[in-house]
């Protein structure tokens, strides 16, 4: 018995001694969700890829490890071509990844020919592509490896003499077209003939420019002189990393990081035959953006390393298209690897790494990214590996549910929006096709929900409009009648107050409140002379202005909403009401007061106070409305909006000008200096509750430490 239990123990002993390789989930997987105040967000979400394959040098056979990896590439029977052009060095792989024969590259007579600081392959049939950065030339190989042309600088008026030619991509289309990327070329692809007869330049990136920019062109042009031209900067666009193409035929380009301040805009596009940029992305609220102006990443991963103070901008380096239009794009800077459908949104984010690679899964420092089938294949040249990723069953059921939506069949792709969601119910791409389907069917209350949890103001919008006209059709008789019978009542109404039946007594105070929006320069001059205001009612219109604002912010109708609940705090609207306009009080007081104001801090607060009441019966009216009214009427109500911010600003003008008995240029000059004053303050509070957590801190800090010494 002793010995059975030794023997067990023995067993234990070497199983868990034993370095066994799992293929677990490395890092998290999240994709991108849309939030009513129009923020895109981070969500956590299941697989959509998962780890199946880590290829090194010893699975394949080899003897030296896969040093100097620059690009690798699949063809059309599924074999994988590994090029490490910094060693010299191309191989072809089986397909199941087990083996590995390097190709020698050779000339006509046998002599090998160097390849170092070679950056992309590419296989094409029975030919290889080899972009030989370092030599300035394109190497067109057979399947041997024997050199049959090379395409070098081409010699054409289109090609600036001072041009530097460094390829780094090939591509070639299904007509037999040949495009080539040149590192730092901002004209766009090289374009070649199927004979390899140079014809010009194919799409590029365009400068944005603005109003400013405008103005200083025009500037510059009028004021130009030897000096300045020397010590000008041109502007040129960026130029594209990578290229691929989709199953229409059309080129998806990758720019590479374009700056900071913008991280992630416009660094993928879809270019047409004459360079236009054709992908679009649709808004929530019915409108596209074309893919120029869409942050593809986003700011919390440069936030996130903006706290270690050391910031990353993202960039994608590769690109590749699946054959159901799914673009795939890989970030060098993090190391995730990126899915999007046709229309721009993220399906998943996976892998990652942060420059640190230590699980598999993760990357140190990608170079490449190809698709071989549904495989995803991505080179790390730090830990010398390949990893490859297979969809999960999820990935797949995501992916053809998606792809039925994306073609209009709702019905078909309903079952498997369900089925997405038993998997992951937070998944919004799912909750917007059932939104859809349930619309088609005339379930309308159905499509609402649906809508609400995916934000599509499009489909809720319509959902909604379609069901409040059944319900005018339903009860017409009943809502003409009722509002028969209430015009009539106010009718009477009006009839007997003014032949003096009904007796309505107002206070005068709040009767010069009340008319403020009507009689402004009479009602402040009661304030200022007659001595008629009141700081209880403004203490009051106080408060009232704070909670308009606060159930417009809670209680909005959705498709009226800007604020998610989720990050709602009351006490920033109370600042930004109530502190606000005691702020400016304040401020206006002690500034005008400097500048010989005949105003006390009273009546400038009263005066401040009375302005806001047409603000207050629009917000109350917006938040009430927005509950009823369709999106179609948003443009109005902003509208509307609109105009009184603008008459709110006029009528605290005639404010500040009775109450301070000052003339219009000096109320605007006081005006900008109390803003500038109010700024001051704001930064002045904020810097003091920093000090005093940063000095709790310390103390608490001090405290701890004396207490368990």
């Amino acid at each position: 018995m002793n010995k059975k239990i030794i023997s067990l123990f023995l067993i234990l002993v070497v199983m868990f001694s034993l370095s066994i390789t799992v293929f677990a989930s490395p890092s998290d997987t999240y994709t991108h969700i849309d939030s009513v105040d129009g923020k895109v967000k981070l969500r956590f979400s299941r697989e959509v890829y998962c780890v199946s394959n880590q290829i090194n040098s010893s699975k394949l056979g080899l003897k030296e490890p896969l040093e100097g990896l620059t690009d690798i590439c699949t063809d059309s029977d599924g074999y994988l071509y590994i090029l490490c052009g910094d060693e010299s060095r191309l191989y072809k792989v089986n397909r199941d990844y087990t083996t590995a024969t390097e190709i020698l590259v050779v000339d006509s007579n046998k002599v090998r020919v160097d390849i170092k600081g070679a950056k992309g392959v590419y296989c094409d049939g029975d030919l290889i592509y080899i972009a030989d950065t370092a030599h300035a030339r394109i190497l067109i190989c057979n399947a041997d490896g024997m050199v049959t042309e090379t395409l070098k600088l081409p010699d054409s008026k289109l090609i600036s003499s001072d041009f530097l030619y460094q390829p780094t991509s090939i591509l070639r289309d299904e007509n037999g077209y040949t495009y080539i990327l040149s590192l730092g070329c901002y004209y766009g692809a090289l374009l070649y003939s199927p004979t390899n007869e140079f014809l010009g330049f194919y799409g590029s990136n365009s400068v944005e420019t603005n109003a400013l920019d405008t103005l200083s062109f025009l500037w510059d042009k009028l004021t130009s002189t030897n000096k300045k031209k020397e010590a000008s900067v041109k502007k040129l666009p960026y130029s594209f990393v990578d290229f691929c193409f989709d199953n229409q035929g059309y080129m998806i380009t990758c720019t590479g990081n374009t700056s900071a301040k913008d991280n992630g805009n416009g660094q993928i596009k879809k270019i047409s035959p004459n360079g236009t940029d054709i992908l679009y992305k649709r808004n929530l609220k019915g409108g596209s953006t074309v893919s120029s102006a869409i942050n593809f990443l986003e700011d919390e991963l440069v936030l996130r390393e903006k706290r270690t103070g050391k910031p990353r901008t993202q960039n994608l380096i590769c690109v590749a298209c699946t054959d159901d239009n799914y673009i795939l794009a890989l970030d060098k800077t993090h190391g995730y690897i990126y899915m999007y459908d046709s229309e721009c949104n993220l399906i998943s984010a996976f892998g990652g790494g942060y420059g640190r690679g230590e699980q598999v899964g993760t990357f140190e420092a990608p170079v490449s990214m190809c698709l071989n089938g549904d495989t995803v294949l991505v080179a790390d040249s730090s830990t010398h590996t390949i990893t490859a990723f297979e969809p999960t069953e999820y990935g797949l059921l995501f992916r053809e549910a998606e792809t039925l939506y994306l073609k209009g069949n709702y019905e078909d792709a309903a079952p498997l929006w369900s089925k997405v969601l038993q998997k992951d119910a937070s998944n919004q791409l799912a909750h917007r096709g059932l939104a859809m389907y349930h619309y088609n069917k005339g379930e309308y209350e159905s499509a609402m929900e649906s809508a609400r949890i995916s934000c599509d103001y499009t489909v809720y919008d319509l959902a909604y409009s379609a069901l409040i006209a059944n319900w005018f059709s339903d009860n017409f008789v009943w809502v003409l009648l009722i509002a028969v019978i209430v015009i009539a009542g106010i009718v009477v109404l009006i009839v007997f107050i003014k032949k003096g039946k009904i007796n309505i007594k107002i206070p005068e105070k709040v009767k010069i409140m009340l008319g403020v929006p009507f009689h402004p320069f009479r009602s402040f001059e009661d304030i200022k002379y007659r001595k008629k205001g009141s700081v209880k009612l403004a203490v009051i219109i106080t408060f009232l202005l704070y909670l308009a604002f606060a159930l417009k912010a809670t209680c909005s109708g959705f498709l009226y909403s800007q604020t998610d609940m989720t990050e709602y705090n009351t006490w920033n609207t109370l600042v930004g009401t109530g502190g606000l306009l005691l702020l400016w009080s304040i401020c206006n007081w002690l500034i005008s007061s400097m500048f010989q104001g005949k105003g006390n801090f009273s009546e400038v607060y009263t005066a401040s106070a009375y302005v806001m009441v047409p603000m207050i019966a629009y917000t109350f009216l917006y938040t009430i409305l927005s509950n009823f009214l369709p999106l179609s009427m948003f443009g109005v109500v902003t509208g509307i909006g609109t105009a009184v911010t603008i008459f709110t600003v006029f009528l605290m003008s005639i404010a500040m000008i009775t109450i301070h008995e000052f003339d219009f240029f000096k109320f605007a000059l006081t005006v900008i200096v109390t803003v500038f004053f109010m700024i001051l303050v704001i930064f002045v509070i904020l810097m003091c509750s920093i000090l005093i957590v940063q000095f709790i801190t310390f103390f608490k800090t001090v405290f701890e430490e004396v207490a368990y010494r």
